[in-house]
């Protein structure tokens, strides 16, 4: 697609590092660019590049090839950004980068991975195991690397693209030559106008407007992906679609009760690997991640042995059940990246004696999918921060011993105190700080990444205090 855009001009609204890897990209092919953003700093770095800067809601979108999008600026639901509906009025498409990258980039192979949880973990997994096997291949989308400042690969290759449900919705023509959907549950509606929307959103990771044959790999553990998939063997050959699970027999690849790995693709149920055995990718909510990790790579023609070795050698991300370490007894466990209620299922689900730290900008639903948990005894208390924190505490208060503390750093200093007195009067064994917020995080920090790393500095900061104290 850039090459048929010499000469011509191309919008950019927002001006992160995505519009920037773009806008230099286009500069380069001999591409107009105006760009705009309503941050002067980053108005200030595209000048840099001579990017011509102009508020995009003054110019004359009838000059207008391309409007080039942030994948977090609304252009449909709830209410279209200004200049999302100006780009429309006057014919103009929205895209987003990756629909230009892959358009731009066809030599390469492509997978595409989405669903409300897990797509990280299974999106670096993939390419963890490509890596290790010296096979050409680079990762990004909203993984958090602009594909634009990715290499280019040839034929050999793959780009592995972690897909938001944002990203899908402005990237209509993407063909993957493997997609993956893992899971469906509540989020973003507002975004999508509704479940209805979001699920129909998710499904367009498997379309196909070129004809490409590809594989549709769909975890068929929740009622929203079980109708996809039958949704998909009535409007795409059989042969092309297949059924993963973490929680029953499937004619594809699934995950035993007890954590054994099957291939029952030709009916033979042949035994494969114990998950149980990892280390690195710990609890049932990885097994999903895990098999739809293996169904792609076997398409891929690497063999099981070569898998599995290379699933052993993963390290888990970052924010993502992370151990931080242990001090004095009490383990402290980063799960910032868990902003949904669902995601936050699995990590208390994988855990014992949890001290868990919730909160933030509330999503849809809240809590309320983990009420049934709430007194299970996996939870000893509950340390409640943030915007939320007087729903969240409402929510807990009359179920476990709860706490409002409005600020991080409060929270882990209480949960740890309370926890050293637990631990001593033997009321817990092995006591967990769980940062695992079921919320955004941008009522107090950037990004999930800045509240796990505030975390992690908490939990040093208590160890030099208490190092001598505690002996």
């Amino acid at each position: 697609m850039i090459n048929n855009l010499l000469n011509k001009t191309v919008a950019i609204l927002g001006l992160g590092k995505t519009g920037m890897a773009v806008a230099r990209e286009l500069k380069l092919r001999g591409v107009h660019v105006i760009g705009w953003d309503d941050k002067e700093e980053l108005r200030k770095e595209a000048l840099k590049i001579k990017v011509s800067v102009q508020d995009l809601k003054t110019i004359d979108f009838s000059t207008v090839e391309l409007l080039i999008i942030s994948p977090g600026i609304p252009h449909t639901y709830p209410t279209p950004h200004p200049i999302a509906k100006l780009a429309k009025e006057h014919g103009v498409r929205i895209i987003s980068d990756i629909e230009l990258f892959v358009s731009s980039y066809k030599d390469a192979k492509y997978i595409g991975i989405t669903g409300t949880n897990g797509k990280s973990t299974t999106t670096a997994l993939i390419y963890h195991i490509l890596k290790e096997n010296n096979i050409p291949c680079a990762i990004g989308g909203n993984f958090g690397i602009p594909v634009f400042d990715l290499p280019v690969l040839g034929s050999d290759g793959y780009y592995v693209f972690e897909m938001s449900s944002y990203q899908i919705e402005l990237s209509p023509s993407i063909d993957f030559d493997i997609s993956i959907l893992l899971n469906i549950t509540p989020d973003h509606l507002s975004r999508h106008n509704g479940m209805n929307g979001y699920i129909a959103v998710k499904k367009q990771i498997f379309t196909r407007k070129s004809g490409k044959s590809g594989v549709n790999i769909v975890a068929v553990d929740d009622e929203n992906t079980k109708k996809i998939f039958t949704e998909l063997n009535k409007e795409q050959p059989k042969s092309k679609n297949i059924p993963v699970s973490s929680s029953r027999k499937v004619d594809g690849y699934y995950v035993t009760s007890n954590g054994i790995l099957i291939d029952n693709t030709k009916g033979e149920k042949k035994e494969i690997f114990d998950l149980k055995t990892l280390t690195n990718l710990r609890g049932k909510h990885n097994w999903q991640n895990i098999v739809a990790v293996f169904a792609a790579m076997k398409k891929t023609g690497l063999s099981t042995n070569k898998i599995i070795d290379s699933i052993k050698s993963f390290k888990t991300l970052e924010h993502r059940i992370e151990d931080v370490g242990t001090f004095a007894g009490v383990q402290f466990i980063d799960d910032s990246k868990a902003t949904n209620a669902e995601s936050v299922k699995y990590a208390i689900d994988s855990m014992n004696d949890i001290y868990w730290i919730i909160g933030g900008r509330q999503k849809e639903g809240g809590i309320d999918l983990l009420k049934p948990q709430l007194g299970d005894g996996k939870i000893k208390r509950v340390f409640v921060i943030g915007e939320c924190e007087k729903v969240f505490y409402n929510d807990t208060k009359n179920i476990l011993p709860s706490y409002k503390c409005h600020k991080l750093d409060k929270a882990v200093y209480k949960a740890f105190k309370l926890a050293i007195k637990d631990l001593k009067k033997g009321k817990v064994q092995k006591p967990i700080i769980l940062l695992s917020p079921a919320t955004a995080s941008f009522d107090q920090y950037k990004s999930f990444e800045e509240r796990g790393d505030h975390f992690k500095s908490l939990f040093k900061e208590i160890k030099e205090k208490y190092a001598k104290k505690l002996g």
